[in-house]
């Protein structure tokens, strides 16, 4: 039997005494040990450790039962995916993500092709950053670069679990190799360990940072994209000025099935659509919904307003709204909601300037008075002859004082 056959067979007994109940990618005992064989057994075909390729020994390990036959398949198969891999056009990095992206690839396949590890602080960088704020390809490829270079991955992982992690040694040694995401990984992490604990993500409060709230509406939305530990995300474009621009919003999966109730025959297909995919424990994770493939046009939510806002960020003392296209949903307006808010805004709107008029009076009254006319004459002057409204000029200028 040829070595590359020797190791499918014992990487099929290793993970075989894993007891089924451990997969590979857990921190379990043993599991290295299968870890090390699949880098071995995709190396020997000049395959990274993607996710797409790792699949094929997976599905060899479900087998009942091992036998030459299996055995020369696994290798085939492993042979067909090499050619296809290895002959394919050269690309380079920043190629590769944006096709991963268009593509709606998983970041475990992207990053053992890129040629980093699918570690937590990678995913985050591709996932996060990358796939749903829409940061350009080249600041994350740079971050990689960095934290390869300086091998970085395990401070950081050590880090992320110190309570006051920004005055550890860690966190200044990161930041002279001029790392620009540790705060917000950190910050996203804690934000997604909240949100598995109490099944809702923390508030801005909770956090300590007072968000920028706007209002949008009428977004479409291409692609949805969830699974049962994380918020869903909206992927689209929203209007700006006289094109559009790309918007990632995330929220919960109570607001996303409002906005769909709201959103005629389309939205409630779709909503049936994702609690199928929910209810299917072997559907991809995380599940991806391209809207315009499956439903044949894009969502456009034109019967709701969201008020939303952008997460924040700690540079040293301060909050730092981010800057990429990413915001949190805080409420869900209807349409009439929405009028009656705007109405009520326009009220307060117009009752503000009548106060700085009647403000503003009494600093025309003090002029007049200035320039030696009479009080009673002052006062008709500038409108002010009314006690109570010359009370209220008077109060209104020296608050604005």
């Amino acid at each position: 039997m040829d070595q590359l056959k020797l190791k499918l067979q014992e990487y099929y007994q290793r993970y075989q005494q894993l007891d089924q109940r451990v997969k590979p990618g857990k921190e379990e005992p043993g599991s290295e040990d299968v870890l090390d064989l699949e880098n071995d057994i995709l190396t020997q075909f000049g395959l990274p450790t993607s996710r797409r390729f790792v699949q094929i020994l997976h599905d060899f390990v479900h087998h009942s039962h091992v036998s030459d036959q299996l055995l020369d398949y696994v290798s085939k198969k492993l042979r067909s995916a090499a050619r296809k891999y290895l002959l394919a056009p050269v690309m380079s990095d920043i190629d590769l993500l944006e096709q991963a992206r268009e593509q709606k690839r998983s970041p475990y396949d992207v990053l053992p092709e890129l040629g980093y590890p699918p570690q937590d602080y990678a995913l985050f960088l591709v996932g996060e950053l990358y796939y749903r704020r829409n940061m350009a390809a080249t600041d994350i490829l740079e971050e990689l670069k960095k934290m390869q270079h300086f091998h970085s991955w395990d401070d950081l992982s050590l880090l992320s679990k110190i309570n006051n992690y920004s005055t550890h040694e860690l966190y200044v040694k990161l930041k002279k190799h001029e790392l620009r995401f540790i705060d917000d990984y950190i910050q996203h992490s804690r934000r997604q360990e909240t949100s598995r604990l109490v099944n809702k993500r923390a508030t801005p409060a909770e956090i300590g940072y007072k968000p920028d709230y706007k209002t949008i509406t009428k977004v479409q939305v291409e692609d949805i994209i969830f699974d049962e530990q994380t918020a869903p995300s909206l992927f689209g474009k929203i209007r700006s000025g006289r094109g559009y621009s790309r918007i990632t919003i995330s929220l919960e999966f109570s607001e996303l099935n409002q906005i769909l109730m709201s959103s005629d025959e389309l939205g409630v297909e779709i909503s049936n659509h994702i609690k199928k995919r929910l209810a299917n424990p072997s559907a991809e994770k995380p599940t991806v919904i391209d809207i315009r493939a499956e439903f044949g046009d894009v969502l456009k939510l034109d019967n709701c307003y969201l008020e939303v806002y952008k997460p924040q960020h700690r540079e040293g003392n301060k909050w730092v709204e981010d800057k990429d296209n990413f915001y949190f949903v805080d409420k869900i307006l209807t349409k009439k909601e929405f009028e009656k808010r705007s109405k009520e805004a326009e009220v307060q709107r117009k009752i503000q300037e009548c106060l700085e008029l009647i403000g503003g009076s009494y600093v025309y009254y003090q002029r007049l008075r200035r320039l030696g006319i009479t009080d009673d004459e002052a006062k008709l002057r500038a409108g002010l002859q009314d006690e109570l409204l010359f009370k209220l000029s008077f109060f209104l200028n020296k608050v604005k004082m």
